[in-house]
């Protein structure tokens, strides 16, 4: 809580500061050091570029021009390239184990508004560092969902336990990148341990322990149709999904639309989140980038406008 009131403190402060200012404030605020001079008159450049972006963005915002407002964050002092590069959700590398395909029999008969975190299914918002493990924190999201929907218990699960074990034999990189699929198919023969017994470091290690809860299988939700995705998450729980999040960097609060520039092709996926529920005309996505980014970890897109971002591209889910 003190945490969030310094940070709070910070942003109000950050209204009227000169850019030298408010790149001072951004390197306490994050814990910013860089080797030499050169390094960091570089990245102020960048963090100079990326304030302008940003007010730029939000005069049209404001104007009626865009869906979302963004505001600097811990990525204020990488280009955009680099931010890409970060994100390495895999594609797969090796033949996707088996997954039906899940089907309903009335799939418009469903809640108007879904939210999953008011009824206790989702955990905290975690912060995956400088660790590409996006895959590691949507596919732990989704089996704590039905951990908590079978049992009545929400407990945090280890991305570190997927990070570290379901490694290249599944087709996952650790900390450079994995898929959501291919953790659900290492938790099915190993099962993941909890964040307790498995705490996360940010950094791929050395396997040390497995076991805990395991998965009976998992199971795709139809491919780009969204109609589908929402009875799924309203009757079964969250969902792992994939994005293109590319633009969406300095995300502060609003609705992400395509008009972001986000793609929706598999090609074009390359981050694991969350759908943990929808409202009108939007669904509710949780990140692994900590609180601080979005709206307190969270973010909306835009829901059946031609499957914003790819979010019903590769929808998919644990069974227990």
């Amino acid at each position: 809580m003190k945490g969030l009131a310094i940070v709070a403190v910070l942003i109000i402060a950050a209204n009227g500061l000169s850019e030298q200012e408010k790149w001072q404030q951004f390197k306490i605020q994050h814990g910013r050091t860089y080797r030499t001079l050169l390094e960091e008159k570089r990245r102020f450049e960048i963090f100079k570029f990326n304030l302008r972006t940003i007010e730029e963005h939000n005069e049209r915002y404001h104007n009626g021009e865009e869906t979302f407002e963004m505001r600097i964050n811990q990525f204020g002092d990488m280009t955009q390239e680099e931010f890409k590069r970060m994100l390495a959700l895999q594609k797969p590398q090796i033949p996707l184990p088996s997954g039906d395909e899940v089907s309903f029999d009335n799939v418009k008969d469903i809640p108007k508004t879904v939210d999953w975190r008011e009824k206790g299914a989702v955990t905290e918002v975690k912060k995956q560092g400088n660790c590409a493990s996006c895959w590691a924190f949507s596919a732990v999201g989704s089996i704590e969902g039905q951990v908590f929907l079978k049992n009545g218990s929400l407990e945090s699960l280890s991305a570190q336990n997927l990070v570290d074990c379901a490694g290249i034999e599944y087709g996952n990189f650790g900390c450079e990148g994995g898929l959501m699929d291919y953790a659900f198919n290492y938790t099915h023969q190993h099962g993941i341990l909890s964040d307790a017994e498995y705490p996360y470091w940010g950094f791929t290690r050395r396997c040390t322990k497995q076991g805990g809860v395991k998965i009976t299988g998992y199971k795709h939700v139809s491919k780009g149709d969204e109609v589908v995705l929402a009875k799924a998450v309203a009757t079964i729980g969250p969902i792992s999904i994939a994005l293109d999040v590319s633009h969406i960097m300095f995300y502060r609060r609003g609705i992400v639309s395509k008009s972001c520039g986000c793609k929706n092709s598999e090609n074009d996926l390359n981050h694991g989140v969350l759908l943990v529920g929808y409202g009108d005309g939007y669904w509710i996505v949780k990140n692994s980038w900590g609180t601080i980014w979005g709206e307190q970890g969270y973010f909306r897109l835009k829901k059946d406008a031609g499957n914003t971002c790819g979010v019903a591209t590769w929808p998919s889910y644990p069974i227990l």
